[in-house]
């Protein structure tokens, strides 16, 4: 793993956006219903920018128009439609020498990219070989920002992107498109190049692959097809005799007319009095909770203050701050024999483990009276547990200043590296630094660092984590 990738994930696990509960409403929900990924309105000259928008919006006048619009015997728009459509969008150079070269609708892949966007997105649909306009499409079509939203959607959601290429992973790129996004938004405002953005969602999307093939397979559905053709990005190719392609990306000023990331979206927020009139007595109370890695010697611990009310989605993100994990793996709470888990829309094998869902559960479900602890389990493989127990309910909250109501008290010693084979793997690793003549400690060194110290703990450091994850006055 390289530098730079080994920085982007140390900056992630800290940013709020990217926890993987935060990613998953991007995987599934972006334009579809609120979240981080916010669609503005912009002014109308602006969204004729858009290619894809000038397409659809064009073949969906041409119908207005035609009000019925006749296909040909073949059942493929009218070559006259076929052309106007290709002009609108990014031109080609093989067509741009001839476009009498073009001679049906599949022979340039936004044709039929634009006709599937209005017909699946309820704009026109065929009737007796020919096209009609909805009344879907007569109402977006008054609106171009509606009619944007349901190109974003369809595009999506509903278009399969493996359908105009012979890749063989047929999710790949358009599976959490979002996340594509999003790194564009962050990192987009200076030119880079193409695997910049590939790599970092490989490591979003463990089940890719970062071979020369797949980041092939990227840059073509999510950097020119879904990203270029709606104006988000510049995208530049270049070939130099004997090496590689190379490809150079960067957002364009539209953009970020188009697109806001709402960085507080789903933050932890907390009100110590439940109204305006109310006494300390009626406020929710503070838990004051130590954490330990099971099995650690010396011992690893944290002692940390959460509101009663966190849910235990956001109390799992918690954790994973105070104790220095990177929220790489899969996680679960037990209790009396229980186990409550994140249940992802992605997960097909849920059914088999008899897990409880945990969505709408919060930490006072599981603990109510101090001595009360809970077991949370982080990565099955590795298999840390760590035992949590209820040390306090402080429940003259009003006294409360700052961030009081997310804070980290006190610890010692870091927590292990990640996917270093659970304690004894840790304990064995700690030993081979211990002793230089080690067969394995040069390796164990290149791995962790030389500045690897297992007594590190900065209590500032996470706490300004903490402060990066409130919401709220």
């Amino acid at each position: 793993m390289d530098a730079e990738i080994k920085e982007y994930i140390d900056c992630t696990s800290k940013d709020w956006l990217y926890q993987a509960h935060i990613l998953e409403v991007i995987e599934h929900k972006t334009f579809l219903e609120d979240g981080p990924i916010v669609l503005k309105r912009i002014d109308n000259e602006d969204y004729m920018q858009i290619p894809l928008f000038r397409q659809v919006s064009s073949l969906c006048q041409t119908v207005r128009e035609a009000k019925t619009l006749k296909l040909t015997a073949t059942g493929n728009l009218p070559r006259a439609v076929v052309h106007g459509i290709y002009k609108l969008g990014i031109p080609d150079h093989y067509y741009e020498e001839n476009i009498a070269r073009l001679r049906t609708e599949n022979d340039w892949y936004t044709v039929p990219l634009t006709r599937l966007l209005a017909e699946m997105g309820g704009l026109i649909k065929k009737r007796s070989n020919a096209l009609i306009l909805t009344k879907e499409g007569e109402k977006v079509l008054k609106d171009r920002h509606l009619l944007l939203k349901s190109i974003l959607i369809t595009f999506g959601h509903k278009l399969s992107w493996a359908y105009f290429d012979l890749f063989e992973d047929r999710s790949l790129g358009q599976r959490n498109f979002g996340l594509s996004l999003l790194l564009m938004a962050d990192y987009g405002n200076q030119p880079r190049d193409a695997r910049f953005y590939s790599e970092r969602y490989f490591y979003q999307n463990s089940h890719g692959s970062s071979s020369r093939y797949a980041q092939l397979c990227y840059n073509t559905r999510t950097l020119d097809r879904f990203m270029q053709n709606l104006g988000l990005i510049t995208y530049h190719k270049r070939h130099r005799f004997g090496e590689q392609e190379q490809i150079t990306v960067a957002k364009t000023p539209l953009f970020d007319k188009l697109l806001s990331i709402d960085r507080n979206f789903g933050k932890i927020s907390y009100r110590a009095e439940t109204n305006a009139e109310a006494e300390a007595e009626a406020a929710v109370p503070l838990y004051r909770l130590r954490i330990s890695l099971n099995g650690a010697q010396p011992a690893i611990w944290r002692e940390f203050v959460v509101p009663s009310d966190i849910s235990l989605v956001n109390f799992h993100v918690v954790i994973q701050a105070v104790m220095g994990w990177t929220n790489s793996h899969l996680h679960l709470f037990r209790k009396n024999e229980v186990e409550y888990t994140f249940r992802y829309q992605s997960d097909d094998s849920w059914d088999e483990w008899g897990y409880v869902d945990y969505a709408g559960m919060k930490i006072a479900d599981l603990m109510t009276d101090c001595g009360d602890s809970v077991t949370y389990l982080y990565d099955y493989g590795d298999n840390w547990k760590h035992t949590i127990e209820l040390l306090e309910v402080i429940k003259n909250t009003t006294l409360r200043t700052g961030n009081f109501f997310l804070q980290c008290l006190a610890g010692e010693r870091r927590c292990p590296p990640e996917d270093c084979g659970g304690v004894h793997g840790y304990h064995e690793m700690l030993k081979v630094l211990k002793n230089p003549a080690h067969s394995e400690y040069k390796d164990t060194v290149t791995w962790l660092g030389d500045d690897f110290d297992p007594n590190y703990f900065n209590l500032l450091e996470v706490n300004n984590i903490l402060a990066g994850y409130c919401y709220g006055p």
